[in-house]
């Protein structure tokens, strides 16, 4: 965890930095050479489109607006993903202007091979919403060859499905994952609920969730799924954050 909190301390640093080939430096350190950084509109690949995209931020909102980004100070990761919201305030003190969130794909010495960065909070679109909901329903779904149908028509043949504790790999492996979380769920009269709304851009999406008891009543616990699709809109990679249980 200590080298990936200087992973993130790196990461927020770097769109501080003033020095033009410190910036550069620190682009050719976090990231692999060729590293991709999505926004929602953009794609930026290779160290030299990565400055660029770093260096035109820094242009615009620090040396130009005196601004300055800093860590949300939540950061989770597990496996070789991570995830963390990052702020941008007035440099001599203030309120928070804007939030982001970035989803990190890491390779296996913690560089940076694939960056998601979304802009908080997600504008509702109704049609991701629905996506979102129906990827929620399946673990729910008491029919056992309903529930198979619905991850075949979602997952890719070679899916990865990896939460904190384990990692799936291919359709019939994150069926049975699903099919256990939701005897977890039913064991326990809860279910999943999506919680505020999804939002999506390039081949993600991403939405948080909520458990609920199954008769109505406050959420329990909460949680988000990052979801990698390939060109044909099924998902890849399946990323799991389950938020610690709140204090009694």
């Amino acid at each position: 965890m200590s080298q990936l909190n200087d992973l993130l301390n790196r990461y927020v640093a770097v769109w501080n930095e003033p020095d033009a080939a410190v910036r550069r430096n620190g682009v050719a350190q976090l990231w692999v050479p060729d590293g991709i950084h999505y926004t929602q509109t953009r794609k930026f690949r290779g160290t030299d489109a990565l400055h660029a995209r770093v260096t035109e931020a820094y242009e615009q909102f620090v040396a130009g607006s005196g601004l300055r980004f800093r860590s949300g100070e939540n950061l989770v990761t597990h496996h070789d993903v991570a995830k963390f919201n990052w702020e941008m305030v007035p440099a001599s003190g203030g309120n928070v202007l804007a939030v982001g969130f970035d989803f990190l794909l890491l390779d296996q010495s913690g560089r940076i091979f694939v960056d998601y960065q979304f802009n908080e909070p997600p504008a509702p679109v109704a049609e991701l919403d629905d996506f979102a909901r129906r990827y929620l329903a399946i673990a729910q779904e008491p029919d056992e060859e309903v529930r198979r149908k619905a991850v075949a028509e979602l997952y890719a043949t070679d899916a990865r499905l990896v939460d904190e504790s384990a990692e799936q790999i291919g359709q019939e492996a994150v069926l049975a994952s699903i099919t256990a979380t939701g005897k977890s769920l039913a064991d326990r009269g809860l279910v999943r609920r999506l919680a505020g709304h999804a939002s999506a851009q390039h081949n993600a999406v991403r939405f948080g969730w909520e458990l609920v008891p199954a008769g109505g009543g406050a959420a329990v616990g909460s949680g988000l799924e990052f979801l990698v699709q390939d060109g044909a809109g099924l998902i890849r990679g399946d990323y799991r954050f389950t938020d610690p249980a709140p204090a009694a």
